[in-house]
């Protein structure tokens, strides 16, 4: 049985570790990702639909409209919605999206979602 090694396990580690780095939750982003993923695979028999970019600020809009305060937080910390109980799309969304990019394994555009 072999051990995996380091490198194996780099790509996975480093979004990871930049999460952590900058307060985010790993699985806040696992579930945009999964969300973007599941709109992507929806999309594409129907001519492509909207780039990461795009499909990103649409995505923090929504977001940002369900918010009762606007702030980016959930109704008293609530989780069962399997929502983050802050939500770093909302207060972070430069480096929210930059690791976003990372975890899809896709190439930030030059431009940030604003």
């Amino acid at each position: 049985m072999s051990t995996p090694t380091p490198a194996a396990a780099q790509p996975n580690d480093t979004w990871r570790a930049r999460c952590r780095a900058a307060g985010i939750d790993p699985a806040e982003v696992q579930m945009v990702s999964s969300r973007y993923r599941a709109y992507r695979d929806y999309m594409a028999p129907r001519g492509g639909g909207l780039a990461l970019e795009g499909w990103f600020r649409f995505y923090r809009q929504e977001k940002q409209s369900e918010s009762p305060d606007q702030t980016g937080g959930v109704v008293s910390g609530c989780s069962a919605t399997g929502e983050a109980v802050v939500q770093n799309v909302l207060t972070s969304p430069g480096v929210f999206f930059a690791i976003l990019c990372e975890q899809l394994g896709e190439l930030p555009d030059a431009r940030r979602p604003r």
